[in-house]
């Protein structure tokens, strides 16, 4: 399909036949720029967008897609430039509206919401807009900008569970844990089987300190989704403050986090020398000025293309070299089904995602876990001397506490990071980061694996 498509736009394009271009595009409802950045093919993308708008053909699906493929390309400005284009042709579309204020958010634009804020004000009724402008006030920590949203919604009756959800969620962040539980209970009334209302509700559950009003919805939804590694972080959570056997099980520290000193990749003469290779290449894609919108980053900057759809050598070695600590590290899980790590811990393992972060002065990770892996890591390709403290512990990463503060829960586990280590662990696992303090960045590299 992707070829017939491919081969159809282009020879409209060089025939010049505006109708047959636009039939295409209307049949499709998204130009090629949507299954070329899929398929990583984003120069070649980008030169059929080119043309296509050369001969007139200016939708909204053109310009959004263009848009995707100059964030792919690490044109943060010309995506910006797209988007709102596209955004001016359909405000009421939320897809454009959400990447909009993301990309003008990296950008460190203060008014980074304002072309969504402008199309909520002006549609009142689309409770879809009205739903996403409170959630990137609320992902911006603009809290009382996005209650206001949300408490609007409550007082009109519209909008429902989701509504009253996100207001939970809003309010959690706030420390009005009792308000938030409320709402969160509301919610999850209404729509029981919806297990992102289910999540938001668990989690303030734990936070308020009642695991044993949480367990019977965790335990619901690992017998829903038992590779789900939300619902094993949430589990462990739990099971911690029961004091229950089975947290030391999800958290054997000692076994289930491994580090790593990377051996030379062939090709090259040294670590320092791929990490030196590292720093130019990552450093040139790091082009944002402010963290992700939506991501655990705090003051530093995240790759917007995943790295493994990039051609650069040192970012190839580096994947590629990564492929050896995997192997090793499930050799050692074996293949226990009473686990939900080892359980999985069979046939090979495929990459579902890589990308880069740096962070600078005050930068951190808030504790998170990685709903899309299996096994989660952190490599370390320059970090600045103040790590080095082990009684400071200046940008270690730490494991073992939740996201929202729960009642005795603290980290347990602190790793350093150092040129060229490893770390590797399970994706349910919470994690963060300290900060770091002076001005020297900590540049890293994170994937995701699954079992095939």
């Amino acid at each position: 399909m992707v070829r017939a498509l491919v081969h159809g736009a282009r020879l409209a394009i060089e025939a010049g036949d505006r109708p047959a271009l636009g039939r295409l595009m209307d049949r499709n409802q998204v130009l090629l720029a949507g299954l070329f950045v899929s398929s990583s093919q984003i120069e070649r993308m980008c030169g059929l967008a080119r043309d296509a708008g050369a001969l007139g053909h200016e939708g909204y699906e053109l310009a959004f897609n263009r848009g995707r493929v100059l964030l792919e390309m690490n044109d943060i400005e010309g995506a910006e430039r797209e988007f709102d284009r596209a955004a001016t042709i359909e405000p009421a579309k939320v897809d454009v509206q959400l990447q909009l204020a993301r990309v003008r958010y990296m950008l460190g634009d203060p008014k980074f919401a304002r072309s969504l804020a402008a199309a909520a004000g002006a549609r009142r009724g689309d409770i879809a807009l009205q739903l996403l402008f409170a959630e990137v006030l609320w992902r911006a920590e603009n809290l009382p900008g996005a209650e206001a949203v949300l408490q609007d919604l409550v007082t009109r009756k519209v909008g429902g569970a989701h509504v009253h959800s996100t207001l939970a969620c809003v309010l959690q962040d706030a420390g009005r844990l009792k308000e938030a539980e409320s709402f969160a209970i509301e919610a999850a009334t209404v729509s029981p089987a919806d297990s992102v209302i289910i999540e938001n509700l668990v989690s303030i559950l734990l936070s308020r300190g009642r695991p044993e009003d949480a367990m019977p919805f965790i335990r619901e939804q690992r017998r829903k989704d038992p590779e789900s590694q939300a619902w094993v972080a949430y589990e462990a959570t739990a099971a911690r403050l029961l004091g229950s056997e089975l947290y030391l099980e999800l958290y054997d520290y000692d076994r289930l986090i491994r580090v790593y000193d990377m051996e030379t990749p062939p090709g090259w003469s040294s670590m320092q020398e791929v990490n030196a290779a590292l720093v130019e290449a990552l450093g040139q894609r790091h082009r944002m000025r402010n963290h992700p919108l939506d991501q655990t980053v705090r003051n530093g900057t995240q790759t917007p293309r995943s790295l493994l759809s990039e051609t650069d050598p040192a970012i190839k070695a580096i994947l590629s070299a990564f492929e050896g600590p995997i192997g090793e590290y499930r050799r050692a899980l074996g293949t226990a089904a009473a686990h939900p790590l080892s359980a999985r811990n069979s046939g090979k393992t495929r990459y579902t995602g890589a990308w880069s972060v740096r962070l600078w002065r005050q930068g951190y990770h808030v504790n998170h876990f990685h709903p899309d892996g299996w096994l989660s890591s952190a490599y370390y390709v320059d970090v600045p001397p103040e790590t080095a403290d082990p009684v400071a512990q200046s940008g270690w990463i730490k494991f073992g506490e939740p996201r929202y503060a729960v009642p005795g829960l603290r980290a347990e586990r602190y790793i350093q990071p150092r040129p060229g280590r490893l770390v590797l662990f399970p994706s349910y696992m919470w994690h963060g980061t300290t900060a770091i303090h002076g001005d020297a960045p900590r540049l890293s590299i994170a994937f995701d694996v699954k079992p095939v």
